[in-house]
């Protein structure tokens, strides 16, 4: 007759002989998983804080000059086991104006950041992951601001443009099989602005001809300002 203490060392003896395996079988599926992988991200966003602060008070808000950004992001890394990425990313969006421009007048706006992301993913190996990740970069805002009159064309562009310090980021990706990925994410940038540029740029002045002029400056009182954004992003694995 079988004790339950007899039990107790046959589950023990058991257990201490399949661990092994399964040791075995967590340290294959961990260098299974390594690889580089490539990913896109398309969304939209909307902007938090000012670009910039004054003597005399704080300047606008952003959002009160961009309405908001649709961001299409590529980034490329390495998966360094199931859990850890690490890689780069770029990103260019164009950028909506919160009002309209005037009559004859042409009014567009776009941003550009890049920099290193990493992140964990949890609950490797499983249909549904979740994930987070922590980026640093850098970043360029532009707004240009065109019109035409008696064959004179000019544009004058304003920008400002920083580090990123801090992008926090979020999302679960769905495996679609070993290699393909799909997933929403959510994600918020915060930033400090630290120069801002401003050129002109005339044709067919009359005598002149064309003229082009730009330049570069510091700016004074540098305040925080972010960007929330979310959307999907899609990843190949190799």
């Amino acid at each position: 007759m079988t004790t339950p203490r007899t039990l107790w060392k046959l589950t023990t003896l058991s257990l201490m002989l399949s661990a092994p395996a399964f040791a075995a079988d967590d340290v294959e599926q961990a260098q299974e998983d390594r690889g580089f992988a490539l990913g896109l991200r398309a969304g939209y966003g909307v902007p938090l804080g000012h670009a910039a602060g004054s003597d005399l008070g704080e300047t606008p808000k952003m959002s009160e000059v961009f309405k908001s950004a649709i961001p299409l992001q590529v980034e490329a890394g390495y998966f360094f086991n199931s859990n850890v990425y690490l890689g780069a990313y770029f990103q260019y969006a164009p950028v909506l104006i919160a009002e309209d421009c005037d009559r004859d007048v042409s009014c567009s706006a776009n941003q550009m950041r890049f920099g290193i992301n990493a992140s964990y993913h949890f609950r490797a190996g499983e249909k549904l992951m979740p994930w987070m990740g922590l980026g640093i970069g850098y970043e360029m805002l532009k707004l240009n601001v065109s019109s035409s009159e008696d064959g004179v064309e000019a544009t004058i562009g304003t920008g400002v443009r920083g580090i990123e310090f801090a992008a926090l980021q979020a999302g679960a990706d769905y495996r679609i099989n070993d290699t393909f990925s799909i997933g929403p994410y959510l994600s918020l940038a915060a930033g400090v602005y630290q120069s801002s540029t401003s050129s002109i740029e005339m044709k067919n002045v009359p005598i002149i001809g064309d003229v082009s002029e730009s330049e570069s400056e510091s700016i004074d009182n540098k305040t925080v300002h972010a960007w929330l954004s979310g959307g999907v992003r899609m990843q190949l694995r190799f």
